[in-house]
């Protein structure tokens, strides 16, 4: 149709040779052991990090609320979706991250961009608010300020930088607000919250940490790093979709936050409640993470075997300290290619590349589960050292 030929043009003349995304369909009989024709496929691209999303308690709590409640909401939360069990949820949490409220929400995605679309909001603050964000910050969350001009953002984790720029404007009257993850998806290291906080009290500023891909592997009882240091932070973000394997967002907050949400976030105003189905998941993932120590540590050792194996082999992966570890090639077309390879050799590690990472930075990121075995993880390494020779000497 005429009316498609800029969207057309876009897909013709996109700037990355050969960059342009598909959807794969993926046979899987588990989050971490897929199938490709038969051919058994081991998933290090899964974000279901302690192995919950098949775990049976879930499945058996998932069919015991879709049975009460049924399987839609069929409403807004604001009209007639907010299910008691809704309540219950949100209470559990509030106490899990050491905060007086929560609030779930649909995504994480729509989590972050909602939230800080609300809280952000010139009308209600009076004044253009002066917002710090670090340069690696999630897509939801600059989508939360894409109508702000004046975006501070400073160098990655420099703590240095951040002073800078709030010095800058330590006279003005306008509020600051400093937005961080706890644990950066693409990177795979981690904020240094305690000095954020104390930064953030000392200048005055909502200090808000998107703690996504922390919960459910670090913290007390699996409950994120942020909730360590709760009374510093004004808002905790964090999903279901990741180590509590099932889906939506949430955050903890204090009353009045989450009061103000309730009657000025759109994102959550016109969204139709989570499935009943969806709940259950969340209730048995809720029960099921203090019990979890044992698979966490198990998921620390074998990330730190891995990490020591990239180093000693001379693999950049950065800096990170965590179980999600990239293996920065650079090159896309290299990066994309690589990542064939390993698939051959039975692993799955997806190339990451812009937009999603800057150009030159892309990347296979390898994210380790609890549900990895022994086994698992030697294949990884047995498969990158046969790749990386593959890559050097061709």
């Amino acid at each position: 149709m005429k009316n498609e030929k800029y969207y057309q043009q876009f897909l013709n003349n996109n700037s990355y040779p050969r960059s342009l995304k598909s959807l794969e369909v993926i046979q899987g009989f588990s989050s971490i052991y897929l199938s490709d024709n038969g051919k058994k496929i081991i998933n290090f691209s899964s974000s279901d990090y302690l192995g919950l999303a098949n775990h049976p308690h879930l499945i058996a709590r998932s069919h015991e609320y879709a049975k009460h409640y049924g399987m839609g909401s069929s409403a807004s939360r604001l009209v007639s979706g907010n299910f008691d069990c809704y309540m219950q949820l949100e209470a559990e949490l509030a106490k899990a991250l050491n905060k007086p409220a929560a609030l779930i929400f649909g995504t994480g995605y729509q989590t972050n961009q909602a939230v800080l679309e609300a809280l952000l909001n010139p009308q209600v603050l009076g004044q253009e608010p002066l917002i710090f964000c670090d340069k690696l910050c999630h897509a939801s969350m600059l989508a939360g300020m894409a109508s702000f001009l004046h975006l501070q953002r400073f160098a990655h984790n420099d703590l240095t930088h951040l002073r800078i720029l709030l010095n800058k404007h330590k006279q003005s009257e306008r509020p600051k607000f400093i937005l961080a993850e706890s644990l950066y998806s693409m990177e795979g290291d981690q904020a240094y919250l305690e000095n954020l906080s104390k930064i953030a009290e000392e200048y005055e500023a909502f200090l808000y940490v998107d703690d996504a891909h922390a919960v459910g592997v670090y913290g007390t009882h699996g409950w994120g790093t942020a909730g360590e240091y709760a009374e510093k932070i004004s808002i905790i973000m964090g999903t279901f979709s990741k180590a509590l394997g099932s889906f939506g967002g949430f955050i903890g907050c204090s009353e009045t936050i989450k009061n103000y949400l309730i009657n000025k976030c759109r994102g959550f105003i016109y969204s139709t409640g989570l499935s009943p189905a969806v709940l259950g998941a969340i209730k048995a993932a809720i029960e099921l993470l203090p019990q979890l120590d044992t698979a966490r540590i198990r998921l620390w050792d074998r990330a730190a075997q891995v990490r020591a194996f990239f180093r000693q082999e001379g693999l950049n992966c950065g800096e990170s300290t965590t179980h999600i570890i990239p293996w920065i090639i650079g090159d896309a077309q290299k990066t994309l290619y690589a990542s064939q390879l390993l698939e051959q050799k039975g692993i799955l590690g997806m190339g990451i590349r812009p937009p999603s990472v800057p150009a030159g930075k892309s990347r296979i990121r390898f994210c380790l589960t609890a549900a990895h075995s022994d086994e698992d993880i030697q294949q990884l390494i047995q498969a990158v050292k046969q790749v990386k020779a593959k890559l050097v000497n061709e």
